[in-house]
């Protein structure tokens, strides 16, 4: 997990690691396929924050199971 240099909530840290853990269930074809898969899963993880989930497992799970689902 990466170092901040600056004061960061425990809030992005969850999601910063719910997002780590959903591109490391990703094995992507190449840098733009990768870019895809990021900027879907930042999207879908911001929305299910915005939505009142909190739990890291759960956020991790509610966005692997979109982007399977074919959602972005």
């Amino acid at each position: 997990m990466p170092d901040f240099p600056w004061p960061v909530t425990d809030d992005e840290l969850v999601l910063n690691k719910a997002l780590e853990q959903v591109l490391a269930s990703y094995r992507p074809a190449g840098d733009h396929e990768t870019a895809l898969i990021r900027d879907a899963a930042i999207r879908l993880l911001a929305e299910a924050y915005q939505e009142g989930l909190r739990d890291e497992d759960a956020l991790v799970h509610q966005t692997l199971k979109a982007l399977q689902a074919g959602s972005p």
